[in-house]
């Protein structure tokens, strides 16, 4: 039940804005460490068994794919921490970096390489949905953060 004094509403009201995005994040690491096994796997073989008839696709396979891994790393770290201390400037970093360079990332790994597999295609769509809600939620939790900056 919410407190009935206006300060404590919006620290309230502040408070479950963040824990979505809190929860999501903390489940995220784990779907990526998932990701980071399989992706990875897959990427080498398709690098290494498969015959691209492309030569861009297949030498961007690896490159991207490591961009991935340095990136999401980055990501969830300045996500998760500037949920827990409540920074503007960490989760700026954790929205950019999600919109960026891992939607791009992510869309090209599902949907646009020249051999798709069907666990490809899958954990694509999941790690995308991910970062939309992601997206989503800290736009919401940045557009609360600001607003009760102001207002105190």
């Amino acid at each position: 039940m919410p407190p009935n004094d206006n300060a404590n509403l919006i620290l309230y009201e502040h408070r479950n804005k963040k824990l979505p995005l809190a929860i999501l994040i903390h489940h995220n690491f784990f779907f990526s460490l998932i990701y980071l096994v399989f992706a990875g796997a897959l990427s080498f073989k398709k690098w290494r068994d498969f015959n691209s008839t492309d030569s861009l696709n297949s030498s961007l396979l690896l490159p991207v794919y490591w961009t991935w891994v340095v990136v999401e790393a980055s990501r969830l770290y300045s996500g998760q921490k500037g949920v827990l201390l409540e920074k503007v400037p960490e989760l700026t970093a954790f929205f950019l970096l999600s919109f960026f360079p891992q939607s791009f990332i992510v869309l090209y790994m599902g949907f646009l390489q020249e051999s798709i597999l069907v666990w490809d295609r899958w954990m694509n769509v999941i790690m995308m949905a991910a970062l939309f809600m992601e997206v989503g939620l800290t736009l919401r939790l940045l557009r609360s953060m600001s607003t009760s900056k102001t207002d105190s």
